[in-house]
């Protein structure tokens, strides 16, 4: 079985149950052409740190057993792998036989017999030399490990961004300490829906989140938050303590939506 079957025999599955790509993507968040290309086998053209995870969410809108499709589409990645490797192996051998044979003939018609027996010796330890090469090449080729997948409840809990080092000092500087400055605000988020959220926290320190319902997550400022969010319905904020509800309607998306003190005033 290839990938194209593979995809086939899902969307087989989808038709059976009566369900449309349009509710999978409304209740698993993702992207109509994403699930179209796993239907037609085509996950070249997918992120490829989220493939497993969106079959996995595939899967499950069907209420078909994700560690079965997962299995199915290792199974299938593992022969595609296994095969290439062995096409180009035979191809090799091949080429270099055929090169090495043709002028080795030319070769032994000028030679005596026993110089033709000795180069003929030469020539099987060549071609065993090669072989094991070979063979080799495979083994490293067979052991590369693939790329790491994320599962999708990986992707939640760490789709913060790395935080931004700060500009090293030159060794013939003299260090300047500043008396830090306390962390005034503070933002909680509590999720009813799957969001996403960008968020710019006093406009050095920036980071992109994947929440799936019913999460919290709190950070601190010390002057200003600045949140853009899709899916603006599906999560409520307090500031402060404070409940500022949420940023928008279910669906819609909100852009650099700024929290400050003032909020507090409101």
């Amino acid at each position: 079985m290839n990938l194209e079957q593979f995809g086939e025999e899902l969307a087989q599955a989808r038709l059976a149950k009566g369900i449309s790509l349009i509710d999978i993507s409304a209740e698993t968040r993702i992207n109509l052409k994403f699930l179209e290309a796993i239907e037609r086998g085509q996950f070249q053209i997918l992120p490829q740190t989220y493939v497993r995870a969106f079959l996995r969410e595939y899967a499950l809108s069907l209420s078909l057993d994700p560690n079965d499709v997962l299995q199915r589409y290792n199974s299938i990645q593992q022969e595609g792998r296994s095969r290439k490797s062995d096409e180009v192996v035979t191809q090799h051998i091949s080429t270099q036989t055929r090169i090495s044979t043709g002028d080795i003939k030319n070769q032994l018609l000028k030679l005596s017999p026993i110089q033709r027996n000795l180069a003929f010796g030469i020539f099987l330890v060549v071609i065993v030399v090669l072989v094991i090469v070979l063979a080799n090449m495979k083994k490293e080729s067979d052991s590369v490990k693939p790329v790491v997948e994320i599962p999708f409840d990986r992707v939640i809990r760490e789709s913060e961004a790395a935080p931004i080092p700060p500009p090293s000092v030159a060794v013939d500087s003299v260090p300047v300490f500043k008396a830090p400055q306390k962390d005034s605000l503070r933002l909680e988020v509590t999720t009813l829906d799957s969001v996403w959220i960008s968020l710019l926290i006093d406009d050095t320190k920036g980071a992109e989140y994947l929440f799936a319902p019913n999460r919290k997550r709190m950070w601190v400022a010390k002057e200003r938050f600045v949140v853009t969010m899709g899916n603006a319905g599906g999560a409520t904020f307090r500031l402060n303590g404070k409940d500022i509800g949420s940023l928008g309607k279910r669906g819609a998306v909100v852009r650099n939506s700024i929290l400050t003190e003032a909020n507090l005033k409101n």
